[in-house]
């Protein structure tokens, strides 16, 4: 409590009331002007006088506000601060930190310093901890483990750490394994001798020596099914048994496997309320009657219809039948909403503003085909096409799509404006692999930033026809990169004489994600170009080679990187520098990418350094030119993708970087600094 009357008096300089006539709740009280006294304050309080009644007042909030009123409240229940454990040899404090409920407090709701973090303690809760701990243990095989805890106070009386001890004792070991055959095996040497089966028993989890754990005997018999249905058998089976001497801490493992009868694919029952004909999805799955059975080929036929894009759920499954020669599948399928207007948009350093708008309509002729009519805009690049989609061509696994399309460029050196036409043949023949062949012609029109760079006309109409061959390998998933990612590129422009110019470009890009922990990500990239041509400066700087920017060298702004040109105002002063591109590029980035899970756990920082260099001619290629920018960046991902911020410093910058021009300095502090702010992965 405070006395309101006592507080104004105290503004206003009088000597403070000790007895009052009304007592008010901090948390209550509006004071009032009273005669207009109060806005005259800073005439009669000093300076340091009001800072100090500035601290009063703040500290009285605190203490009255609700958190705060809590944090002083004796009767509060406590709260779980730390949990810890001890004596743990086999499995780390992370791994068993998902096994119990109790959670120690992360490092930003500790900061929270004005309202009181982590769950409310219960002595029955770290009780029932014990038992799940316990039982972790035993089923990786530890029979004796035993866990005991203690619970001490913290800084604060109302924090308690919560500690494990755990004696994990003497552990169970594998003394002998084996596998037997059901008497009516067809085919028992082959499966025997077949790789998969090899395999799959040098990997075998109770192999003679290893411990003994019994979770891992369903991921054995799973394994073993799995492996028989791939090769034809339905209705297989796997069990393992294993006999325990509990005295010597010896387990004796064995293996039954049932294979049953070599199956193949009967009936195809197609379930769901259609726009499409039933034949169309059986079409789609890949899957015909008379087919050896195979679970992957389910899986496949699944991801296939799945894929098409008519369809939202799709499960493909085995209903209740004899176990014969011929398996029989339901296939359920729903249908998306057949047209779908979709808004999308961010931010970026580099285009500002990224916004499109897109209408698609997914049957329109109801044999499966799909149109899709797309407004893109930034304050960089404009874009109108229309999208016409035939999805199975020759398979399930190639498409074909018909893109007519008006965009215009509005890049820092030039300004395109380009109509035409994409043919797209796709063939996709995994998820990880697929390969494209294109044909485009367009009309464009290229207009330069600048009329003082004479080595060729300020505007320019040419016709481009060309084909281009693209490759994608990838083994990254969508939320997390992993592994290698390969995209090889090649195109032949003045295809069949019809293109004013006439080039070819290759393009090599590879990148490897190497998980060096759970929460730390090593990312690396090399990127290579190379554009042949007799002539350099007849080819529109749009088909060119450019460097700089949030996916390629942070540190430069997009497309600033390798040659440029002086710009000049209407006066013929200097005005800064434009990127002129050039015949050969190359890339390099390396990228840590670590997770901070104790302030967030979808929170994360990155370290970069990133290097490249465009060179105007193949002639011209000197490594030591590679300009470097290193830097880093913290990043969230959210439900569209990681949102970034990355600072990017110029290492080694050139004088047309740091716009110095005939000696004189026109740059600013900040020139050799980069800000990229992006939606995305920099690669």
């Amino acid at each position: 409590m405070l006395y309101i009357d006592s507080l104004e008096a105290y503004f206003r300089g009088e000597k403070v009331n000790t007895r009052p006539q009304r007592i008010f709740p901090i948390h209550t009280v509006k004071v009032r002007e009273r005669n207009n006294e109060l806005p005259d304050i800073k005439k009669r309080v000093g300076p340091i006088q009001r800072y100090a009644s500035l601290c009063i007042l703040l500290t009285g909030f605190l203490i009255a506000f609700p958190g705060g009123a809590q944090a002083n409240n004796d009767e509060t229940p406590p709260r779980v601060w730390k949990v810890s454990f001890t004596g743990n040899e086999s499995y780390n404090d992370v791994v068993l930190s998902e096994v119990v409920a109790n959670e120690s407090v992360s490092f930003l709701r500790r900061r929270q310093f004005w309202r009181r973090s982590g769950e409310i303690y219960s002595e029955t809760e770290v009780r029932r901890d014990v038992i799940r701990l316990e039982r972790f243990f035993q089923r990786r095989g530890f029979p004796d483990v035993q866990v005991t805890y203690t619970v001490d106070e913290g800084r604060k009386s109302w924090r308690r750490h919560i500690d494990f001890r755990i004696n994990e004792g003497r552990p169970i070991r594998v003394s002998s394994f084996s596998y037997s055959f059901a008497e009516n095996t067809q085919n028992e040497q082959d499966i025997r001798d077949s790789r998969e089966f090899t395999r799959l028993m040098e990997r075998n989890p109770f192999n003679e020596g290893r411990r003994y754990r019994i979770i891992r005997e369903t991921d054995l018999e799973g394994d073993i099914v799995r492996m028989l249905k791939n090769k034809g058998y339905a209705f297989a089976n796997a069990s393992v048994t294993a006999r325990i001497d509990s005295l010597r801490y010896e387990a004796h493992v064995e293996l039954s496997i049932d294979p049953g009868r070599i199956t193949y694919f009967g009936e195809l029952t197609i379930q769901g309320q259609t726009t499409v004909r039933d034949d169309l999805i059986r079409k789609e799955s890949g899957i015909s009657s008379g087919d050896r059975f195979s679970q992957r080929s389910l899986g496949r036929a699944q991801q296939e219809i799945f894929s098409h894009h008519l369809f939202r759920f799709v499960t493909i499954s085995i209903p209740d039948q004899p176990r014969d020669s011929l398996v029989d599948l339901n296939i359920r399928v729903r249908e998306y909403p057949l047209r779908t207007l979709q808004v999308r948009g961010g931010l970026v350093t580099e285009e500002y503003v990224r916004a499109a708008v897109s209408w698609q309509h997914r049957n329109p002729f109801g044999n499966g085909h799909g149109f899709t009519a797309t407004a893109r805009g930034s304050f960089i690049e404009q874009r109108l096409s229309m999208d016409y989609l035939v999805p199975y061509v020759f398979n399930t696994f190639s498409g074909f799509i018909i893109s007519p399309f008006a965009q215009r460029i509005n890049e820092s050196s030039y300004l395109l404006y380009s109509i035409g036409a994409t043919n797209s043949f796709i063939y996709q023949y995994s998820q990880e692999l697929a390969g494209t062949i294109s044909y485009e012609f367009t009309f464009n029109e290229e207009l330069q930033r600048d009329i003082t760079f004479t080595s060729r006309d300020s505007s320019q109409f040419f016709n481009q026809s060309v084909l281009r061959f693209s490759g994608f390998y990838n083994e990254s998933s969508i939320e997390r990169g992993e592994g290698w990612a390969v995209r090889p590129f090649f195109e032949i422009s003045g295809f069949l004489n019809t293109g004013t110019y006439q080039y070819n470009r290759t393009s090599l890009d590879v990148r490897r994600f190497l998980d060096v922990t759970g929460t730390t990500q090593l990312g690396l990239r090399t990127n290579g170009g190379i554009l042949f041509t007799d002539s350099l400066d007849e080819i529109p700087s749009s088909i060119q080679y450019y460097l700089g920017g949030n996916s390629t060298v942070r540190g430069w702004s997009r497309n600033d990187l390798g040659p440029k040109r002086a710009s000049f105002d209407s006066e013929g002063d200097f005005r800064g520098y434009l990127p002129i591109g050039g015949r050969v590029s190359l890339l390099f980035n390396s990228e840590i990418r670590q997770r901070v899970p104790f302030i967030h756990r979808n929170f994360g920082v990155t370290l970069f350094m990133d290097a490249g260099q465009v060179w105007r001619t193949r002639d011209d290629v000197d490594l030591a030119d590679i300009q470097f920018g290193t830097g880093a960046g913290i990043w969230y991902q959210s439900p569209i993708g990681p949102v970034r911020f990355d600072v990017g410093y110029k290492v080694n910058p050139t004088d047309e970087d740091l716009n110095r021009y005939n000696g004189v300095d026109y740059g600013r502090p900040l020139d050799r600094w980069g800000f990229h702010f992006s939606i995305g992965q920099s690669f």
